[in-house]
């Protein structure tokens, strides 16, 4: 037997518990995770809610966890994965806050060396996604790029991957986040009531703006034209961060996103790509973790330690 979360109704925090359930055992091309860390990401609160029940219906008991890491104890026939190799990777079936996650071994790459648990489990989700939307908005070297929410899960991510592109970054955030936008090497702005007076702020800091990330949710199209940022290079991160999590378009393919996590941890590893932590929680306070999850202005990837 191995310990796994679940919910039977939807709810706050509240309706999650710690239940005994069967320690599942891989089949051809599958591997079996002990979990060693998992990130809580942003849908997971919608979809305990029910909020994204039509889009993707929840059948109970319902599960949680879409990104992992930790150390391969099984491996089915034709894995080619080592028992004992550590590994992150991602659960199509939401599975990964357990103790133990069964998961396709393409859906697994190795776990670099100097690469902390708490990174490497809550790196997949908003990692992809803000690769996918900087790529998206083709960001190059000298461009401009405001990044709105730019301290948000996704955000945190795109404006370090952007600098990592020779871009100039401007950080739309709360002050309390400008000290970390600094640190790593971008401008910040304070959030503003309408796309003008925020525009207005931009520009004190540069003429010009050649892309646009946004995270917050908020209608693209006005801040985009107060911004002056052609609309093929502005995205919003909001649909490719559920697609990240529940599969299709605009996700990059099953096999980049294999691709692309790699290549994330080894810059995490080598310590061009910060993953902030806001806290770590062990799996029997998974209500107090998805509580802290959902804390307005959160900074930073709170993450289970099973």
């Amino acid at each position: 037997m191995t310990r796994a979360v679940r919910f039977e109704r939807f709810g706050g925090p509240d309706v999650l518990h710690v239940v005994d359930v069967p320690a599942p055992e891989p089949g051809p091309g599958q591997v079996r995770v002990t979990v060693r860390a998992a990130g809580i990401t942003a849908v997971h609160a919608a979809v305990r809610e029910g909020a994204l029940a039509q889009l993707y219906p929840q059948a109970f008991p319902g599960s949680e966890g879409a990104e992992f890491a930790g150390v391969v104890t099984a491996a089915g026939d034709g894995s080619g994965v080592e028992v004992g190799e550590e590994v992150l990777g991602w659960s199509e079936r939401h599975a990964a806050h357990a103790e133990s996650v069964l998961v396709p071994a393409a859906h697994v790459v190795p776990k670099p060396a100097g690469l902390p648990w708490e990174a490497a489990g809550s790196l997949y989700v908003a990692g992809v996604a803000a690769h996918a939307c900087v790529c998206a908005v083709g960001v190059r070297d000298g461009d401009a790029v405001v990044v709105a929410g730019a301290t948000t899960d996704v955000g945190s991510f795109a404006v370090q991957l952007a600098r990592l592109c020779g871009a100039r970054v401007v950080g739309v955030a709360g002050a309390e986040h400008h000290d970390w936008l600094h640190a790593h090497g971008c401008d910040a702005v304070a959030p503003a009531d309408d796309p003008a007076a925020l525009a207005r702020r931009v520009r004190e800091l540069t003429p010009r703006v050649d892309a646009l990330v946004d995270t917050t949710g908020a209608d693209l199209p006005p801040l985009a034209g107060a911004l002056g940022v052609a609309d093929e290079r502005a995205v919003s991160t909001v649909e490719v961060e559920a697609a990240v999590e529940f599969g299709g378009a605009p996700a990059p393919t099953a096999t980049r996103r294999a691709e692309v996590l790699a290549e994330l941890a080894q810059l995490v590893a080598d310590g061009r790509l910060h993953v902030p932590i806001a806290g770590a929680y062990p799996l029997a306070d998974v209500r107090a973790a998805a509580a802290a999850a959902e804390r307005p202005g959160r900074h930073g990837r709170v993450v289970l330690l099973p």
